[in-house]
């Protein structure tokens, strides 16, 4: 890891976005940058991590502290940051991803965790897992079976010579038998440990010491749904520190599952970006962008404006703080007052 500090200068807006925070147990990192932008151009990437901000520790920032953190640093903005160098190893054949936990505030606006201001919103976690509830059991399905006549492999797990023995009743296994999890069984006799069922035709979980046919499984260990109040088999949503089926954690505009896509939360039901946006999205009235994570905004006239957008119609002077008139729902300053729009 590499750590390296940048200096932006103000004001802002600073060109990024923020992703992660104490409150997500997720480190703070960059999750995206404004082509051309101040952060930009400081050699700053998406998926730096943030260690510091203004020489404060920002490991023990929440996201909410973080942005307040940015937004208090004015005209200057010190950012310490770490990069992962990539690794080097040689060219091997890569499987289908695996999807990996992620955390993402209500307010993120893109799968890389954008994010904006949106102090009434309540931040929330979103992750995607495709394997059973953790922990994760062992799902194993023995097809091994041998005869132990005319000095066939033997001992608990038939692995030196030996009769074999049943893990099970400890007898001497004569005929075919099973071997699983490291032992020998008799196959009538590696059965679940809830329903009694003989597992030899089937898969199993364990779990504990025991072992389960899976809809015993299901029933003992897997999570329920939040919405359809189920248990939860194979893939698992889990968002605002809930499970659901992937199939109820639904944009409430459009229906459509949210899966691992950014989401918004509104009211208490989420939404996904395209229909949040339509729906609550705020823009500057300036300059008609998206007011984003460490931008300085300010409401005036009604609408909400970068600090830096909030200018005179006529000569761009910055009015934020200072006196100023209105004609046709732009700003004037004090000597533009009487001009004509």
């Amino acid at each position: 890891m590499d750590s390296f500090k940048v200096v932006l200068e103000g004001p802002a807006p600073w060109g990024f976005r923020l992703q992660g925070g104490k409150d997500f147990n997720v480190p703070l990192s960059i999750s995206r940058l404004t082509p051309g932008g101040k952060a930009a151009q400081a050699g700053v990437a998406v998926g730096d991590w943030v260690l510091s901000i203004d020489g404060e520790n920002a490991g023990g920032l929440t996201h909410i502290e973080a942005q307040n953190k940015i937004r208090a640093c004015g005209e200057r903005l010190s950012l310490g940051l770490s990069r992962a160098q990539p690794a080097q190893s040689k060219p091997q054949k890569v499987g289908p991803p695996t999807p990996s936990p992620t955390s993402r505030p209500p307010w993120a606006v893109d799968p890389a965790f954008a994010e904006r201001y949106a102090p009434d919103k309540t931040s929330t976690v979103l992750t995607r897992h495709t394997q059973p509830a953790t922990p994760t059991p062992m799902q194993n399905r023995t097809s091994i079976v041998q005869a132990a006549a005319g000095g066939g492999p033997g001992g608990g797990s038939g692995s030196n010579g030996k009769t074999p023995v049943c893990h099970q009743c400890h007898k001497v296994i004569r005929g075919r038998y099973l071997v699983a999890l490291g032992h020998a069984y008799h196959p009538e006799e590696f059965v679940c440990s809830q329903c009694g069922k003989v597992l030899e035709e089937g898969g199993f979980f364990e779990e504990k010491g025991s072992i389960f046919c899976p809809p015993c499984y299901d029933v003992r260990y897997a999570p329920s749904c939040a919405k359809c109040k189920k248990k939860i088999t194979g893939e698992i949503m889990h968002a605002l520190k809930m499970t659901w089926h992937v199939h109820c954690f639904t944009c409430a505009a459009c229906k459509t599952p949210i899966r691992n896509r950014a989401f918004y939360m509104e009211e208490g039901v989420p939404y996904c970006e395209r229909d949040y946006e339509k729906m609550f999205g705020t823009k500057c009235r300036g300059c008609d962008f998206k007011i984003d994570a460490g931008d300085r905004f300010l409401e005036a006239l009604g609408f909400s404006w970068h600090d830096t957008c909030f200018v005179c119609a006529i000569c761009q002077i910055n009015l934020e703080g200072k006196t100023f008139y209105s004609k046709k729902d732009k700003p004037l300053c004090k000597s533009h007052a009487f001009s004509h729009v």
